[in-house]
């Protein structure tokens, strides 16, 4: 999972400085010809002021760019991304399904979104404290990065609940892939704060886009994968489950 904003900002800006640079020769002349300088010749009598002011200007407006281009790259992708675990926020999400789920009927393509939820996490916080369950949150989210792959989108979408965003990516391989962070949730299991033992889990919930069969938007495949997630937890936790379109609960 990576963000580029910062790179392309850099880019653009100093792009826009180079540009903005050119216009320091021509401002030159300008001046130069109100009050009456023919600027032919002024170039030829100082045509190393006009390369010196021309190459100085260049460098320094595209280095100015690049320093505002880094600063505004990294408060745009501070701004998605949730400052506790490290993922993106719910905001991010939203804009990022919305796109993914168009592209997918748009293309005829899969789209999988897997809802986990941490379990028994509000015992750990009544039991252990928020300290407690604030490092858990960010162990979790720590290994799910690490084990993550190209083209998932992992969200924190509440407060122990974190959703993952499949393109082009088929019923039973999301199933494996909600499998394999599960794993790496439970890998997050260990000692944590005053020397506390905590075993950590998580209940998934997938759902499927079967385009160009699926009626709604989608909000309807997340509430599907929210219902998979339910249904997760009612039958024992630490399980993945998987429901179609129109299929009841288990």
């Amino acid at each position: 999972m990576r963000i580029d904003f910062p790179k392309q900002k850099k880019v653009l800006r100093s792009l826009q400085g180079f540009i903005l640079s050119l216009g320091s020769p021509l401002g030159w002349i300008a001046i130069q010809m109100l009050f009456g300088v023919d600027p032919i010749v002024d170039i030829r009598e100082n045509v190393g002021i006009y390369v010196y002011m021309t190459v100085g200007t260049a460098i320094a407006f595209s280095v100015f760019g690049f320093y505002v281009g880094s600063y505004e790259g990294r408060v745009e992708a501070l701004a998605l991304i949730d400052p506790l675990t490290g993922l993106y926020n719910n905001r991010y999400f939203h804009e990022r399904l919305h796109q993914e789920f168009s592209l997918a009927v748009r293309n005829r393509e899969s789209l999988s979104v897997v809802l986990f939820d941490l379990d028994h996490f509000k015992r750990i916080n009544d039991e252990y404290g928020h300290l407690v369950g604030d490092q858990i949150l960010k162990e979790v989210s720590k290994n799910m990065r690490q084990c993550s792959r190209e083209g998932e989108t992992i969200a924190r979408v509440g407060g122990e609940e974190i959703c993952v965003i499949l393109p082009d990516c088929p019923e039973k391989k999301a199933v494996q892939v909600a499998e394999r962070f599960c794993t790496a949730i439970r890998s997050t299991s260990g000692t944590y704060r005053d020397g506390v033992q905590v075993n950590v889990s998580a209940s998934a919930g997938v759902a499927t886009l079967f385009a160009p069969d699926h009626k709604g938007n989608e909000w309807d495949l997340y509430a599907m994968a929210d219902k998979a997630m339910y249904a997760a937890k009612a039958n024992g936790r630490n399980r993945v489950v998987f429901l179609r379109q129109g299929e009841v609960a288990p």
